[in-house]
């Protein structure tokens, strides 16, 4: 051991500068590993911790309803289930409505409830994480508060229905199954005196609001469909609304799903050019030191031991680095919390996670180790005869790549094709690292084309369905609604496209979405396979619920709603999002077949410059009592959708600059690695008159074949599965074909960008040249 160390020690004395370049690249591997790890393994798990600390319930109810009779058949129904451990009930007014937020609406239904009974309940408590002097006002989950947009002490104007009420904002509150609008309810908490001036003007239905814990959370769906397939079968005329564990605990942690992915695909990326770098400086330090190798050989030294040696130089290093690497994703954690905090809407605490660490050093340094120990495997089968003659054997024919005497190049770019042809560890190396760097670059390049400058395929893809307006009726006036809409220059289009919700007889409950003719609607690629429903006795159902539950198009399957049922035919698949896959699509009649509208929503296109908040309290004004509420969609989904587009804009930023990093040091270890192996043949060619510009440009230029070649490759390639691995990465909310636009322009611009890069880094680094002086190289001689 003693005789390895000594090697060891040795060899970081004379390689200050590629251990420092190995050390930044470890670093930044393991920093995002560690941070892929605490948002895969510890960040959702916070979830858990709020929900057990708040001891909310797996399913939770809005009951637009407050009669005895009702809550005694609820009653009924919790003590005759075996699953309810325990409930608790109490008065709310629930009511669709909207308020500014982040440029501009959050549209939600709302939940709003006494203070001081929402803090004391036994099941679903909620929880005030940040409160003012105010006395009278309005308490909003914090998730809107965590960008600083909306302060303690402001007034915030809220829309319930069609009535706008302004109120000062107290302070924030958590709520584990309503602290979001990701929630499909959002908990608003109002102080007793607004409360009750809120009740007696009416403006929402007094109703109950209802949290069940159940003995297995895995069971909430199937809990929470048989609980509403009994109310609405005795109580059909009660507007029901309903979550359930599984459904929270996902929805509000999309932010960290795509954040964990994009890290831990980032580390994966970065840990693999290490350990190419890595193998590829071993393969080069075998090579270069073969007569040392050897002399250590004659002396005594046993192979085993040279290998310990690089094992222990190696690992010493991978362990300071990983170490750090750790502390510095500790150190980026809390700039990451806020980030996505403004979606989770829960907040974390920073505390040590030793699984995460363990897993982060085991895998960095098991994987250093053994590409170490297989990159020197060489040294095994040195003879030392052989070593002292610097690894020739007593014949060597070589083949010689460019001849100079017959190539009819010029000779600087002869000499730089001699030095890339004789270097193929060095092009292995290099072609790895721009291989999988574009696929970064093609991630980026998409992520900028359809989120960032252009919504729209983003918003398609996501949400499904887009409008300008949506404008809900109650349903006797329906047809003063189509009047009006003819007799209206500015409507260009309006269609019915109306969600209810529906019960599978044999699954859960579904967002079911329905159009009288789905022709209409202006998102044609919701339905991906098959097509949409024409007859009523047709079904688009999720493609993602479909495959969990073995159905195919052309199955039967058996829908309820208001306790009757009716079988469909499934004539297609469709993904979205809103409901994590659940969701399907239906005909007006088809619907019919189980249940009547009570209200109905119509989605309205506007011609081009018109003012949608006008339009809308115009259509107020003149449908007065039959209009329930108007929606800019538009707005809302600005709102809604800046989160991620922020989200994506550092996402981006952030693997832009650390793949510009790691280029960087990758060339610096490997331009250092050649200037060394080929300092004798510089002094040789300063000596017959090149300049140093000369031969930075002829180093540089000797990286350019593998870097233009590996670029294109890895662009073209990563083009055609960019959108695939996307869909992939998004199929955990319903997603299964992404159909993002593929902007060849940008990233064709991006590669000439990143070659350009890598040229100029190259020119850079090899300025040492003018250090090398051909007197000094004949010292020795």
């Amino acid at each position: 051991m003693r005789k390895s160390i000594l090697i060891a020690a040795s060899n970081l004395r004379r390689a200050k500068g590629q251990t420092a370049a190995i050390t930044v690249l470890i670093l930044l591997a393991s920093a995002m590993l560690n941070l892929g790890l605490m948002l895969s393994l510890d960040y959702k798990d916070n979830f858990v911790r709020c929900f057990d600390n708040l001891h909310d319930g797996h399913v939770t109810l809005g009951i637009s309803a407050r009669d005895p009779g009702m809550e005694d058949f609820l009653e009924e129904v919790f003590r005759e289930d075996g699953r309810v451990v325990e409930y608790t009930k109490n008065d709310a007014l629930i009511m669709e409505g909207y308020f500014s937020y982040n440029g501009g609406e959050v549209n939600t239904e709302f939940v709003i409830m006494e203070k001081e009974t929402a803090l004391n309940r036994p099941v679903g408590r909620m929880e005030i994480v940040e409160e003012g002097d105010e006395k009278s006002g309005i308490y909003l989950p914090m998730l809107y508060g965590a960008d600083g947009k909306i302060a303690v002490g402001e007034d915030v104007e809220i829309t319930i229905g069609n009535h706008t009420m302004r109120y000062r904002v107290c302070g924030f509150l958590n709520s584990a199954m309503a602290g979001s609008h990701n929630c499909a309810m959002s908990a608003l908490l109002l102080t007793a005196d607004k409360y009750e001036e809120l009740e007696e003007a009416g403006y929402a239905p007094t109703s109950t609001y209802v949290s069940v814990r159940i003995r297995d959370k895995a069971e909430s769906e199937d809990f929470e469909a048989a609980v509403k397939n009994k109310v609405s079968a005795r109580y059909q005329s009660v507007r029901l609304l309903s979550n359930n564990y599984e459904l929270v605990s996902s929805s509000r942690y999309i932010s960290q799903m795509i954040c964990a992915g994009v890290v831990s695909a980032m580390a994966f990326i970065v840990t693999l050019i290490t350990l190419v770098v890595i193998s590829s400086n071993v393969i080069q330090y075998v090579q270069e030191n073969m007569k040392n190798l050897g002399a250590l050989k004659a002396v005594g030294y046993q192979s085993r031991q040279i290998v310990a040696g690089l094992l222990l130089q190696f690992l010493g290093v991978v362990l300071l680095a990983a170490a750090a690497g750790i502390g510095l994703s500790y150190c980026l954690f809390p700039a990451v919390n806020d980030m996505m905090i403004s979606q989770t809407g829960i907040p974390y605490r920073l505390h040590f996670l030793p699984m995460s660490c363990a897993i982060t050093l085991c895998v960095m340094v098991g994987a250093v180790a053994l590409v170490v120990w297989l990159s020197a495997g060489r040294i095994r089968k040195i003879e030392p005869i052989v070593a002292l003659r610097q690894g020739v054997l007593t014949h060597s024919f070589k083949r010689n790549h460019v001849p100079l005497e017959r190539t009819g190049a010029p000779l600087q770019l002869a000499l730089a094709l001699k030095t890339c042809a004789s270097g193929m560890k060095q092009n292995v190396t290099v072609c790895t690292t721009m291989l999988v760097l574009s696929l970064v670059l093609v991630f980026s390049a998409l992520m900028v084309e359809n989120v960032i400058v252009d919504m729209a395929p983003f918003i398609n893809l996501i949400v499904g369905e887009t409008a300008d307006s949506c404008i809900n009726v109650k349903a006797e006036a329906e047809e003063a609604l189509r009047e009006r809409a003819e007799a209206e220059e500015d409507i260009t289009k309006l269609y019915l496209y109306n969600s209810e919700e529906v019960r599978h007889v044999d699954g859960v409950a579904l967002t079911a979405t329905m159009a009288e003719d789905f022709s209409q609607v202006n998102n044609q690629d919701v339905c991906y396979r098959g097509r949409f429903p024409r007859f009523d006795n047709e079904v688009a159902i999720g493609a993602k619920y479909a495959c969990e539950k073995g159905l195919e198009i052309g199955d039967e399957i058996t829908l309820t709603a208001e306790g009757r049922e009716a079988d469909y035919l499934i004539c297609g698949f469709t993904q979205i999002s809103n409901n994590l896959g659940k969701d399907c699509l239906l005909t007006r009649e088809g619907y019919e077949r189980m249940a009547a509208f009570s209200s109905i929503s119509f989605y309205i296109n506007l011609k081009e410059g018109t003012d949608i908040d006008g339009f809308n309290e115009r259509m107020e004004e003149q449908l007065g009592d039959g209009m329930n509420t108007a929606i800019n969609i538009l707005s809302v989904i600005e709102g809604s959708a800046r989160v991620y587009v922020s989200l994506m804009r550092v996402i981006i930023v952030a693997i832009l600059l650390l793949s510009a990093a790691t280029i960087a040091f990758v060339l610096y270890l490997l331009v250092r690695t050649l200037l060394n192996s080929r300092k004798r043949d510089y002094g040789i060619l300063k000596a017959l008159g090149f300049t140093t510009g000369q031969l930075v440009l002829q180093t540089a230029a000797s990286f350019l074949p593998a870097v233009i070649l590996s670029t294109i490759a890895g662009i073209l390639v990563s083009s055609l599965v960019i959108n695939p691995l996307t869909a992939l990465f998004l199929s955990g909310i319903g997603i299964v074909k992404c159909t993002f636009t593929v902007p060849a322009g940008l990233i064709a611009v991006s590669g000439a960008g990143m070659v350009l890069l890598a040229f100029g880094l190259a020119c850079l680094l090899s300025l040492r040249i003018r250090k090398i002086v051909p007197v000094d190289l004949l010292a020795g001689e």
